[in-house]
């Protein structure tokens, strides 16, 4: 390919006649009637005659009644300009003959008329030998020849660009569409569009070309000269200045003007023509019309040659071989011997094949083929080769016009600068699809019906055969290269349509290898015909290349005229075959496949010439494509070159972020820097906890509570899917916001950035701009970008705004490779305060919290009972006030955290409203909480143990033995049982010298030395302001507390005993001193003791009994040990402090619950008639002593089955009791008497009397028995034996017998 080219190039061949090819021909343009429809004179503007040259060449074709009735097609090709050269090619090719000329023009005077008339003859002497008629249409004149007012179009004179376009689209707004609709001339009434002729009616397809797309390409160099020439005048002209052009129609044409509007124009004497009148273009309803009837005029002089030459006598068809050859055979003939046989035959194969050009023009394309058939086998035997092509190729054009008639040309888009590359692209498209579908006029039933009635059209495989030889015949003749040339495209068009894409491009091979003497421009047009076919062809990088080989033609160093413009645009259309794109986010075009080289130099040369072109915006936009698509293919020395360039090139012209709009209206769309750098993560931060804002919850009453404990029908029914495109947590207007990014610098050089910031949407957002530098090929860059909301509302995060290497870039979300979703909501919530704390206790090292809104911390060691104070201050730091404020402490391990922190709601609620820049103190009370009854033996026994110590058969608790005595016995048990069974109580009763119920909690000492327990929790701050308020919001902080309680002193044992009256008892503990200090006691008011580290000490404190009359039945024991916790007042002093001890968590036995509450009976004893004291009273012996005892039932319930009985024994104060008084007193009465029955508030009374024999001390008890099961512990109920209750008059009753 590439040898093919040099040669076309470099290589010298010898002169043709033919001036260039038309690449826009096709098979059917052998079936047309030419026509030349040419722009004359200056007035009417390029604008006006595209408008006439698109009405006139919707009449493509038209049916015509021949003289036998039969119908006719007729196809009519228009032409802006035509070659004379071409022209003289046409007894060859009778379609290239020009057959019909049409001159527009406007005129508002008689010597404008006169020149334009000149103008129109001039242009039929160009054509003179072909011509069959011409017209010369002239708008300004009315229909009687007369100017037309100029008040009436402003089209008549020179005005300016603005208001001749805004007329031209008012008035032509019908006609300039699809040619379907037109207005009413003042002159002539036309009630429809569709026109009904004699010989048929006129057909308007769609516009097939315009005057500003590549079809221009295809014109000759003198057309398209000529029609600069034209646009340069009437530019010229427009840049006089308004005053001028009003002066100019005004004062010089005044008195012209005036006697034309009265006496009509005439043409001169020696012009021929039919001239066409119009006022305006919009006044011009008749041109179709007028049109029509010009081309069936053509038609029946094409018919009266056709006939003329059918009904030639073959006696004088020799005399025709002159005058039927191409313009380089005409010297050949000079002295050749035309009456010879073989003479005669070629003249008469000649004549055959003219014949055949003829009728495919007349529409008869059946004899047509007949004829070729027959010139055929007449030029093959007399080895005529150049005519025997044309055959060919006529034979094939008519079969093709037979088997497809839908290869027409494609009409040429119009360009429009507000379609993006993409949408024109699609328009291209569409408009090639639309060349297959069925021209208008014509039925496809009836081509189907022609197809089989005409007989010997060619088949699929014969066109091409029959292309292939008349191409290879035509290689024969170097003359001939211009039309081997358009037979080859002609041919791949018609493969194109069999789909037969090798061998069509076989044929355009064919024509890339043809030499032709063309210029630069030429070999331009050429080059970009080929790109064209071979897009068609989908040979897409071929036609890339022959597009940008004819965009280098265009700045070749031998091209005089270097059009820099022109190439840019050529290098743009290539960019499809290399698979680039102009718009970087173009799907499928970078990044999957292509050629990296190629593209990138394609690049290159798109950035040398805009530079070349001046246009610096745009070299900067090119540079920045290259740079963002084609990264991943450049080594690093390329990278860093290519990234210096575009810094040079953007100090010239800063690339925007903006489209560029070029001249022929295409839009560049911007380039944005998304991978220099590359952002890998792209996260934004939430507040922290203690800043988090949080919305109050408000529960509906009427939602459903299901009786289910689970249902998955009530969590599901209004489950929404979470949106990833939507933060979960929120920002606060007026604070600052941070978005974390990790960026990557993929330049061997160090990248600055001297802006990176966010790009937002909805509520007004404040970005801070950050300057920063990458290092050379960094990886993993952290940046951060912050910024500020400015009101509350939805915020949406859509990218980020870099400027680096003097291009500005904004980044969407949807085009980061690393991010999943194309953007990110954020609800700003409205202003909240902001609050600082501060403690006066010292910070913790640490502390294992469960809350992460902690900003500070506080450490508090105390001993147990101990009480500290802890200041804290709250300052508000924020802009809007703390309005709330509430304080609770949370701990997730420990629930005595209540009893030790504790602090004051109104002092602190007194200081609201906190201002900002103000503060506030409260104090938190901490106090040590701890067990300080002492932790159980796990060496003795299991659990806590409980035991029920008996001795003897009675179940008396108000023994007379003493107090050491007693708590000996209860420890030295307490460390010998491992069991609590009745066995190992039965052996611990027999060796007990008492009888007495007690607990003992034992702990080594090592073990209580050391035990201290740490407490941590967290003072939670919730507090609101501001704006925030009203909306529900509040923030939420805290204060981590870690309180460390040592052990003072712990309570090791305890025990009841009866006290001094029988409203009192005695509650005696033995407590251990687990301080390294001595520690004083005080105790019962005004009772102090002293106790030495690590040492114990025993207590008695006097309590008042416990009333238990309204405690309900079962409940007894829990209300005697809050009793003993609410008046045992025990206090500790150290030397640096000092707190209090409490007995919470003490427990009791069901004797020490009797002995510690107030008895049911209440009992009232006299002694020969006087109340009973508690000292002694004295009688003397023989004396008879008179008790009475009375019993009143203070309980609820009635007391039944109750047994009344005395009791007297000495007792000798070493711990002996003698009970064995039989002999030494006497009972006059019973003492033991029952009573059934004693109701509430009643009363039993009973009287005895005493008589002693022996002097002495005596004590006398006086005790109640009952026996009730519902009052037994639960191990007496295990064991089966039912337990008698006793209440005894305390204390016992001295007698002193003398």
């Amino acid at each position: 390919m590439r040898s093919a080219v040099s040669a076309i190039l470099s290589g010298t061949v010898p002169d043709q006649s033919m001036s260039y090819p038309d690449y826009q021909q096709t098979p059917h343009d052998h079936q047309t009637l030419l026509v030349v429809v040419r722009h004359i004179g200056r007035q009417l503007r390029t604008k006006q005659f595209n408008r006439a040259f698109d009405r006139i060449s919707r009449i493509s074709q038209i049916k015509i009644q021949d003289l036998q009735n039969n119908s006719r097609t007729i196809w009519i090709r228009f032409l802006r300009s035509y070659p004379a050269e071409n022209n003289d090619w046409g007894d060859f090719q009778t379609h290239r003959k020009a057959l019909g000329l049409i001159s527009i023009g406007q005129c508002n005077s008689q010597d404008e008329l006169n020149e334009l008339c000149r103008i129109h003859e001039s242009l039929k002497v160009k054509y003179t030998w072909t011509l069959y008629d011409s017209r010369c249409i002239l708008f300004g004149l009315n229909s009687d020849s007369t100017v037309y007012d100029e008040q009436h179009s402003s089209e008549g004179s020179p005005s300016i660009d603005g208001q001749d376009g805004q007329n031209v689209f008012s008035r032509g707004r019908l006609n300039s569409g699809s040619g379907d609709h037109y207005t009413e001339s003042p002159s002539t009434s036309i009630a429809s569009s569709e026109f009904s002729m004699p010989g048929g009616g006129a057909v308007l397809p769609k516009p097939s070309c315009s005057s500003d797309t590549l079809h221009c390409l295809g014109m000759s160099y003198e057309e398209t000269s000529e029609i600069n020439d034209t646009t340069s005048e009437e530019s010229a002209s427009r840049s006089e200045s308004v005053t001028g052009t009003i002066h100019y129609a005004t004062l010089e044409n005044q008195e012209k003007s005036a006697s034309s509007h009265l006496k009509p124009l005439v043409t001169p004497g020696n012009f021929k023509a039919r001239t066409l009148l119009y006022p305006t273009m919009d006044m011009s309803q008749s041109l179709e019309l007028d049109m029509d009837e010009f081309v069936k005029g053509l038609f029946w002089v094409l018919e009266s040659k056709r006939v003329d030459k059918l009904g030639l006598r073959k006696a004088d068809r020799s005399l025709l071989l002159s005058a039927l050859c191409a313009p380089f055979e005409k010297k050949d003939f000079v002295g050749l011997d035309l009456e010879s046989k073989n003479n005669k035959k070629r003249a008469d194969g000649r004549l055959k094949k003219q014949l055949g050009d003829l009728n495919l023009q007349a529409g008869l394309p059946g004899e047509a083929i007949a004829h070729y058939q027959s010139a055929v086998e007449i030029l093959k035997s007399v080895n005529d080769w150049l005519w025997l092509a044309g055959a060919l190729e006529g034979m094939s054009a008519a079969s093709v016009t037979i088997l497809y008639p839908y290869i027409r040309r494609s009409p040429t888009l119009q360009r429009n600068s507000s379609l993006q590359c993409m949408e024109l692209v699609k328009f291209k498209n569409l408009a090639m699809s639309s060349a297959n579908s069925l021209p208008p006029g014509l039925d496809p039933a009836e081509l189907n019906s022609s197809k089989g009635s005409i007989k010997n059209c060619l088949s699929q495989r014969e066109i091409q055969e029959k292309y292939q030889e008349a191409v290879s015949h035509y290689g024969k003749y170097r003359q001939a290269g211009v039309i081997e040339t358009e037979a080859s495209i002609k041919a791949a068009l018609v493969l194109i349509e069999q789909k037969q894409i090798l061998p069509a491009a076989d044929f355009l091979q064919n024509a890339v290898f043809i030499s032709l003497q063309l210029t630069e421009e030429e070999k331009m047009q050429r080059f970009n015909a080929l790109s064209d076919l071979y897009s068609r062809l989908g040979f897409h990088r071929k036609a890339a290349f022959f597009k940008r080989v004819a965009a280098m033609r265009c700045v070749s160093p031998s091209n005089p005229h270097p059009n820099w413009n022109l190439c840019h645009s050529l290098l743009l259309q290539l960019l499809d075959g290399y698979n680039l794109s102009i718009d970087p986010n173009e799907p499928d075009k970078f990044g999957y496949y292509g050629w990296a080289r190629l593209q990138i130099q394609v690049l290159q040369e798109l950035v040398g010439t805009a530079k070349k072109k001046g246009n610096n915006s745009l070299a900067t936009r090119h540079m920045t494509l290259l740079l963002h698509t084609m990264l991943p293919h450049l080594n690093p020395a390329e990278r860093g070159e290519f990234s210096m360039q575009l810094e040079m090139l953007s100090k010239d012209s800063e690339g925007i972020p903006t489209p560029i709009a070029l001249e022929n209206g295409l839009i560049v769309p911007p380039v944005h820097l998304s991978i220099i750098p590359l952002v890998k993560v792209f996260k934004l931060i939430q507040p922290t906890p203690h800043l988090r804002p949080e919305k109050v919850e408000v529960k509906n009453p009427t939602d459903e509570i299901s009786p289910f404990v689970y249902t998955p029908f009530v969590g599901n029914r209004d489950r929404v899917a979470k949106d990833a495109s939507k933060a979960d947590f929120c920002w606060v207007e007026g604070e600052l916001c941070e978005v974390n990014m990790i960026l990557e610098n993929p330049l061997p050089i160090e990248l600055r950035l001297s802006s990176i910031c966010l790009i937002t949407e909805g509520v007004s957002f404040h970005v801070n701009s950050n300057v920063i530098s990458i290092p050379a090929e960094s990886t993993m860059f952290p940046a951060t970008l912050t910024g500020t909301p400015l009101g509350p509302g939805n915020l949406r995060i859509s990218g980020y705004s870099t400027y680096t290497l003097g291009v500005k870039s904004n980044i969407r979300l949807k085009n980061v490779r690393a991010m999943k979703c194309p953007h990110i909501d954020v609800e700003i919530v409205a202003a909240l305060p902001l609050i600082e704390v501060e403690t006066s206790k010292p910070k913790s090292e640490f502390f294992s919290s469960f809350s992460d809104s902690i900003v500070t911390s506080a450490s508090v060691s105390v001993l147990m009972g101990e009480s500290q104070e802890c200041s804290i201050t709250l300052t508000n730091i924020g802009k809007v006030p703390i309005e709330t404020l509430e304080i609770s402490i949370d701990s997730r391990i420990d629930k005595r955290i209540s009893e030790i922190f504790s602090w004051s709601d109104e002092n602190l609620q007194s200081q609201l409203p906190i201002q900002p820049g103000t503060s506030a103190n409260f104090t938190v009370y901490i106090y040590g909480a701890g067990d300080f009854i002492g932790q159980p033996d796990y060496q003795a026994c299991d659990t806590i143990s409980t035991s029920s110590l008996q001795t003897g058969n009675t179940n008396s608790i108000d023994g007379p033995s003493s107090l050491p005595s007693r708590l000996g016995a209860i420890s030295e048990r307490l460390r010998s049982s491992t069991k609590r069974t009745e066995s190992s109580a039965s052996r611990s009763s027999a060796k007990s010298g008492g009888s007495f119920n007690s607990f003992s909690m034992i702990t080594p000492k090592t073990s209580m030395t050391s035990f201290s327990k740490t407490y941590e929790a967290v003072l939670k701050l919730k507090y609101s302001g501001g704006p925030g308020r009203h909306t529900g919001h509040y923030r939420c902080c805290g204060v981590a507390l870690n309180v460390e309680v040592a052990p003072a002193l712990y309570i090791t044992k305890w025990d009841t005993l009866p006290g001094e009256s029988p409203s009192q008892f005695y509650i005696v503990l033995d407590i251990y001193n687990a301080s390294q200090h001595e520690m004083e006691l005080n105790y019962a008011g005004t009772k102090k003791i002293l106790v030495e580290k690590l040492e114990s000490c025993r207590i008695p404190i006097p309590l008042d009994k416990c009333s238990v009359a309204e405690i309900e039945k079962g409940k007894e024991e829990a209300a005697c040990c809050q009793h003993i916790v609410n008046n045992v007042d025990v206090k500790w002093i150290l030397p640096d402090c000092s707190g209090k001890a409490t007995l919470e968590g003490i427990r009791l036995t069901p004797e020490m619950v009797q002995l510690a509450t107030v008895s049911p009976i209440e009992w009232e004893i006299t002694i020969n008639g006087e109340m009973a004291k508690p000292e002694e009273m004295h009688f003397e012996t023989g004396e008879m002593i008179n008790v009475d005892v009375c019993l009143k039932n203070h309980m609820r319930d009635e007391l039944q089955d109750v047994q009344l009985s005395l009791a007297f024994y000495q007792d000798y104060q070493n711990g002996r009791c003698n009970y064995r008084l039989d002999s030494r007193v006497a009972v006059i009465g019973n003492d033991s008497v029952i009573i059934p029955q004693i109701g509430p508030g009643n009363s039993f009374q009973h009287s005895l009397s005493l008589i002693f024999f022996v002097s002495g001390l005596y004590k006398v008890d006086f005790k109640c028995n009952r026996k009730d099961m519902n009052t037994l512990s639960a191990d007496t109920k295990i064991q089966g034996s039912p337990q008698q209750l006793a209440w005894k008059y305390n204390p016992p009753l001295d007698f002193q017998i003398n």
